[in-house]
């Protein structure tokens, strides 16, 4: 179960910011030279060179990085509230398939092995159990900017203050190996919520008022999961032994994790309910996001 509780985490650790001058008229000219010129104060208009600041106010736009690296399909809109006040909301998801054929962790796989090696206190083959993880998710996330600059609209270094909720969907088939050397496969699949704030610090682009290029620097978000892994098999021909020992081994995240992962596990002859609660953690950083302004 560690093994599995590790891949699932794996996803989050692996898983926005006139000049005027008065006219004057000429001295007036007569017959006699003497007379002193008269200036003549003229009422004319000043000219008005104030400009009105033209700015697109809507930008849609999809995210690359998360298009490369994790097949993930993020698409955005942004909304100008204000002169550099905008609202933005983004919808992201990722198809489900295997956990090993995510760019990055194929990329990294001997690091997480080490990892995980270093978790449960043994070796093992990461490879075949993340080719046996299956995930897909969905997201949807609220965020306000605040722009800096001199410059109108949704351009420049910005801070961002966004929400986002995720519905993770995973399914992994966990082998339990009881003390009598019986082996029942445990079909663990189900659905992890999270909910959370946080910020973030970017800079976006606008090049000729119409293509934009938005940067995330640096940012993370945190709040709270709410797990429900259940894994429906016969489990008529277990001991109450047996079911006891497999009920600890579920429940075993908790103390590796040190209360971080609190999840409890009710065992009976029709399977196994996982439910629990987990911290909802995730970065913002080094994304890239192209746009069009209208």
């Amino acid at each position: 179960m560690k093994i599995l509780s590790t891949l699932i985490i794996t996803l989050f650790v692996l898983q926005s910011f006139a000049q005027t001058s008065p006219a004057t008229g000429d001295a007036a000219s007569g017959t006699l030279q003497s007379l002193p010129a008269i200036t003549e104060k003229q009422n004319t208009p000043l000219p008005d060179t104030t400009r009105k600041e033209v700015f697109r106010k809507n930008i849609v736009k999809i995210n690359l990085t998360s298009l490369a690296l994790f097949n993930n399909y993020s698409f955005s809109y942004e909304r100008s509230l204000t002169r550099k006040i905008t609202f933005v909301a983004g919808y992201s998801s990722v198809p489900e398939a295997s956990l090993a054929s995510k760019y990055l962790v194929e990329k990294h796989t001997p690091s997480i092995e080490q990892a995980v090696e270093s978790y449960i206190g043994e070796a093992v083959d990461i490879t075949n159990y993340l080719n046996l993880a299956n995930v897909g998710s969905n997201s949807i996330t609220g965020e306000i900017r605040f722009y800096g600059g001199t410059k109108p609209g949704a351009r420049g270094f910005y801070l961002s203050l966004y929400g986002r909720y995720m519905n993770f969907k995973a399914n992994y088939p966990y082998e339990y190996k009881t003390t009598e050397n019986r082996t029942y496969t445990l079909p663990f699949d189900g659905t992890i919520k999270g909910y959370g704030g946080g910020a973030m610090l970017g800079y976006q682009l606008m090049i000729a008022n119409r293509v934009t290029m938005d940067l995330f620097i640096l940012g993370g978000h945190y709040g709270k999961m709410k797990i429900d892994m259940p894994a429906m098999a016969d489990l008529s021909t277990m001991t109450p032994g047996e079911k006891s020992g497999l009920q600890e081994d579920v429940e075993s995240v908790n103390e590796s994790t040190n209360g971080k992962i609190d999840v409890k596990a009710s065992v009976s002859d029709q399977g196994v309910i996982l439910e629990g609660n987990a911290p909802f953690v995730g970065i913002r950083s080094l994304g890239f996001s192209l746009g069009l302004a209208f």
